[in-house]
């Protein structure tokens, strides 16, 4: 599909001054990968070049370097959260990977969401949030649902259909992620269960019997309120999950060894 961007009311002109000094001589090298080892089970969803396939708020998103960017300004902020949409359909039983880094503000993956603001591109629903603070980077978050955060990083928790939570063991490791760097997260969403991993180490397993419990919806990605900040994902990658696959590609992930090490995408 075709992409079709919307300017924000009363925008001034975009300016690049806060992320001036982002750029480092390692993106030339992370801009050869965009296409590298794509397993040909995945779709997709991002060809490096172009938005199409995706939909969000002009002033906010482009391509820059091979990668879909979001960017907000002091002169250029967005009122309130924002996301890039995926117009490919909606998202179910899935596997989902990116490449990701971030600085000035925390972002996310937003899946399993619905529309409810048009105008303004805001989902509410499941948030594979991305935060600099170590506990939040890969937790859960309910977006504009009122469960605010669902799980922390590191926790196995199981949530009743009464909202009761219970850790019921740990997760990962305590490894450092570097938002400012290129990290990969995975999702695994199977039924009512949903696994996060950065770089190979799960942040969180969580199995949500919550009455408000959602196993469709859309998949975004976020530009958060608040302080001027940047985001930058490329690799997208989608994999529909069905029947023996759903099992296998769950029991595999729940079995596979914790990496000692994050160095996946080190260049």
């Amino acid at each position: 599909m075709t992409l079709r961007l919307f300017h924000a009311a009363c925008c001034l002109p975009l300016c690049l001054l806060a992320f001036s000094g982002i750029a480092q001589a390692g993106d030339s090298a992370a801009a050869t990968d965009n296409t590298a080892d794509v397993d040909p089970k995945f779709q997709t969803l991002f060809d490096g070049k172009t938005l199409d396939g995706w939909k969000g708020l002009e002033p906010f998103w482009s391509v820059v370097d091979g990668s879909i960017q979001g960017l907000t300004t002091t002169e250029q902020p967005t009122k309130a959260n924002t996301f890039l949409i995926w117009q490919g359909g909606q998202v179910d039983d899935f596997e989902f990977r990116c490449r990701v880094r971030f600085e000035g503000n925390n972002s996310g993956i937003q899946y399993r969401s619905k529309l409810v603001n048009e105008q303004g591109f805001a989902l509410a629903g499941y948030q594979a949030d991305l935060h600099p603070k170590q506990e939040y980077f890969g937790m859960m978050y309910g977006e504009r649902t009122g469960r605010g955060i669902i799980a922390t990083r590191g926790q196995r928790i199981i949530i009743g259909a009464d909202g009761k939570k219970k850790v019921i063991g740990k997760v990962g490791n305590d490894t450092q992620f570097v938002a400012s760097e290129w990290n990969e997260l995975r999702i695994v969403a199977v039924g009512n269960r949903m696994i996060h991993q950065v770089n190979g180490i799960t942040t969180l397993d969580l199995t949500d019997r919550h009455q408000d419990a959602t196993t469709t919806g859309l998949l975004g990605l976020q530009l958060h309120a608040g302080a001027p900040m940047k985001v930058e994902f490329r690799d997208l990658r989608l994999r529909t999950l069905t029947g023996r696959d759903a099992e296998t590609t769950l029991s595999n992930i729940l079995h596979e060894p914790t990496p000692d090490h994050v160095s996946l995408f080190s260049r």
